[in-house]
């Protein structure tokens, strides 16, 4: 296996063990192996590769989710322009990483910036997107 496969199979490794970890409520868990994932990712693929997209946003949902707005913010904003970049700015995959961005910005009274957002994602979702 390539040093590139071996990379990515460890990031979903570190993905899968956050997802568990969060789904039993063990936060502090879930953020040390999505930014294990994120680190990988970055080493393994570059810094501005699907894997680090990948990990990004999950640690920035993470991140919003349990009340760090600031924090996730900046990690989100990652995931969503080396997304764009990639992949396109109407793919699918940007609609989890969008969505929670529009969470943060409405946590932080941001409501223009955030219906914004929320907007783009219906687009997105709904092949409508301008």
């Amino acid at each position: 296996m390539d040093a590139r496969r071996a990379g990515r199979r460890r990031v979903q490794d570190h993905l899968a063990s956050a997802q568990l970890h969060r789904a039993d409520g063990r936060y502090d868990e879930a953020e040390r192996e999505l930014r294990e994932a994120l680190r990988v990712a970055r080493s393994t693929a570059g810094p501005a590769s699907a894997e680090v997209a990948e990990a990004a946003s999950a640690l920035g949902i993470l991140l919003e989710s349990v009340g760090r707005p600031a924090e996730a913010e900046g990690t989100l904003r990652l995931a969503v322009d080396i997304c764009e970049r990639i992949h396109g700015p109407d793919d699918p995959r940007l609609t989890r990483p969008l969505n929670a961005l529009g969470a943060v910005r409405q946590r932080r009274g941001d409501l223009t910036e955030a219906e914004r957002l929320y907007r783009r994602v219906i687009g997105i979702m709904t092949g409508t997107a301008t």
